[in-house]
């Protein structure tokens, strides 16, 4: 077995035949695929996300993945090619997470940092003005995630709903819901009634 390419000597049972055998309950076999692909897989693996604690973890997600999908899989397609298709979805998923993380935390940043200079730059004159934005602040982090993340894409970052559907999964009018919830709870929060009014105006 060339376990850097996923390949079998001809004395070894094909990746069909272990997939039968641990669909019909022989654990061990699971065991054998994955060391039979583990090493191509991670290296595919790290072409995307970089070598560390990320491709293994998207690794081993990879593999839990397959094991839950295993009845699903077409004997007469090669495995390493299912596989592979498995790992490059985990990896889109990856990507996606950390993007809007990144995009998510650079944007709060950003809200904590024009409240901390409305305080300092005149605090007699800007209080008002640095209150209202930590205020806003607060409660964009208290936001649930999957409310939190279309709003600060579209509001702060000012990308369109198609350009966030595609970067959270989901559809545009997905978006266009959650942003109109999270501007609804905003305006909750922080007892701003013409945030009530823009919500109206928004409604899906």
């Amino acid at each position: 077995m060339d376990e850097s390419e996923g390949t079998c000597l001809p004395e070894e049972p094909q990746d069909s035949v272990l997939v039968r055998r641990i669909l019909e309950g022989e654990d061990a076999a699971f065991t054998q695929l994955m060391r039979r692909h583990k090493k191509w897989l991670y290296r595919f693996i790290s072409r995307y996300v970089g070598h560390g604690d990320d491709a293994f973890d998207l690794l081993q997600e990879t593999f839990v993945a397959a094991w839950a999908a295993l009845e699903r899989y077409d004997a007469d397609r090669p495995f390493q090619a299912w596989l592979r298709q498995i790992a490059l979805n985990k990896c889109r998923d990856w990507s996606r997470r950390t993007a809007v993380r990144s995009i998510v935390q650079r944007a709060t940043s950003e809200l904590a940092h024009l409240a901390s200079r409305a305080r300092w730059a005149n605090p007699e004159a800007m209080i008002e003005t640095g209150d209202a934005l930590q205020r806003l602040d607060a409660a964009i982090a208290s936001l649930p995630i999957h409310l939190r993340e279309p709003l600060v894409l579209t509001v702060l970052e000012n990308l369109s709903h198609r350009e966030t559907a595609q970067l959270l999964g989901i559809s545009e009018k997905a978006v266009e819901t959650r942003v109109y919830r999270a501007k609804r709870q905003l305006s909750r929060l922080i007892g701003r009634p013409d945030l009530q009014t823009l919500t109206e105006d928004d409604e899906p």
